[in-house]
């Protein structure tokens, strides 16, 4: 039997979460985010569509780069909230539930594919930048000649 889905109170809160907050960000993390919900529609959602792993996710997350270069920090701990957010939707349904229809030919195990990828890839991305902004102050903190190291 068939039945139809119902949103949990963590999908709620993710849904929430975007709407209260999307006036609040900058066109970088807007664009960020417009980006992994995309891919995540297109690899998981849409089965008239073939989503080449090998290609477009890869160009997806090349442009979450170039958006990511433009985020502030508050930015960034919004969308790590906004990751764990979606996360927590994705954990909150059964992975293998082929049963409870969403939508045509898509089903819960679908939505929490969905909401996995959106959030790994965002996670991704503030996780690359936190890296790069690291190696930064790394670099500074380094001696620049052979005069300046300390003996």
């Amino acid at each position: 039997m068939i039945t139809e889905h119902q949103a949990t109170p963590e999908e709620e809160a993710y849904g929430q979460l975007l709407n209260e907050t999307w006036e609040m960000l900058s066109e970088p993390a807007r664009a960020l985010i417009e980006e992994a919900q995309s891919a995540a529609y297109a690899a998981h959602i849409v089965h008239s569509y073939c989503f080449q792993w090998h290609i477009e996710y890869d160009e997806h997350m090349d442009k979450m780069r170039l958006a990511a270069v433009g985020l502030t920090d508050g930015e960034q701990k919004l969308l790590a909230t906004f990751w764990r957010a979606a996360l927590a939707a994705a954990a909150s349904i059964d992975s293998e539930d082929f049963e409870t229809l969403v939508g045509h030919r898509v089903y819960s195990g679908n939505l929490h594919r969905y909401y996995r990828m959106l959030s790994g890839m965002v996670e991704k991305i503030l996780e690359e930048k936190r890296l790069t902004e690291l190696q930064k102050e790394i670099a500074e903190q380094e001696p620049q000649g052979i005069t300046d190291i300390p003996f």
